[in-house]
């Protein structure tokens, strides 16, 4: 039987945390790195600047600040104030989820179309998970043999980790719910594709990766295996609501045709997403997109014009995409 409180157990546990959290902040900086472009053609107003990028730029740098800090009081060598070092922790943490979550919560709302019981219900989960950060209470001492700082009563986070796990369940339920009663146009790209367009997919990544964190937290071995997973944990929610986000809004910059009749010329229903006029699209000139770099939607349906239901199709669709860029 392992003795997972003996000392020598919990060094090389602390030991396979900090090498797992060295791993963690270069997957986060190569991201931010990568996708940085996206973020200054909204500073450079290349791409309409809309509210909801605050929250994406959340998503970008509580977790780039969270690591950073975790690294100082990781590698410094030497006795730092681990008590505020922890609350910084945490609190960029916190911040981080936060954040991830508010931009799930505003793509769920859209795929609902605004439906009060959807909306409802995963606000409820992101303040329930929000209010379970808020009674969290972090510590931490200074280890002289390791020279880094340790948490402290790492199984006081149980109640937190649980509440997080189950928001983004329930929140997984409604994303997915939401998709499958799409139906139509809204379709015509196929249901996997639409599910990962949509960001399912991420969200799924999220959900399981917070499985181990969990597990762990509740058999409660020690502390380094309690904060284990946890950093993995951030930066995977952190990357899959900014990639989510950004999906919908690269759709501006490229072309994407799903056509429900066999031939798409014909102006029988399809479903034609064009970027606008500032790329070197031939079809959003020629639809009257706007010059603004964002998501354009038509139908093309020969009875919009004459005030059938395709009319009202279409301004559903429109209204779903303003509302999460």
């Amino acid at each position: 039987m392992v003795n997972w409180q003996d000392p020598a157990r919990v060094a090389a546990d602390y030991l396979a945390f900090i090498k797992l959290i060295h791993v963690m902040a270069g997957i986060l900086i190569w991201d931010f790195v990568v996708n940085l472009p996206f973020d200054m053609s909204v500073f450079t107003k290349k791409r309409k600047l809309r509210w909801t990028f605050m929250l994406y730029l959340g998503c970008r740098w509580w977790p780039i600040l969270c690591i950073t800090v975790i690294l100082v009081g990781m590698d410094v060598g030497h006795k730092i104030n681990c008590v505020g070092w922890v609350v910084s922790v945490f609190t960029f943490a916190y911040l981080s989820f936060i954040f991830a979550s508010a931009l799930i919560v505003l793509r769920i709302t859209a795929i609902w179309d605004r439906n009060k019981f959807a909306v409802g219900l995963a606000s409820a989960a992101w303040l329930a998970s929000t209010g379970s950060y808020l009674q969290s209470v972090a510590r931490a001492v200074f280890n002289p043999q390791g020279a880094f700082c340790a948490v402290l009563n790492t199984d006081e986070s149980k109640v937190n980790i649980l509440v997080t796990v189950a928001t983004d369940i329930t929140l997984l339920g409604l994303m997915l719910g939401g998709l499958l009663r799409w139906t139509g146009e809204r379709r015509a790209c196929g249901i996997w594709r639409l599910l990962y367009n949509q960001g399912l997919v991420w969200l799924v990544v999220v959900t399981l990766s917070e499985v181990p964190t969990a597990v762990l937290i509740i058999l409660d071995l020690n502390d380094p295996l309690n904060l284990m997973f946890q950093v993995p944990e951030l930066v995977i929610m952190a990357l899959g609501a900014a990639h989510i986000y950004r999906v919908l809004a690269e759709y501006s910059s490229q072309d994407i045709m799903c056509t429900t009749g066999a031939d798409y010329g014909r102006a029988s229903e399809q479903l034609v997403f064009a970027r606008g006029v500032g790329g070197d699209s031939r079809l959003a000139p020629a639809l009257g997109a706007s010059s603004e770099q964002t998501l354009a939607v038509y139908i093309m349906n020969s009875r919009a014009a004459s005030g059938e239901r395709g009319g009202d199709e279409t301004t559903k669709l429109v209204e779903i995409v303003d509302l999460i860029q």
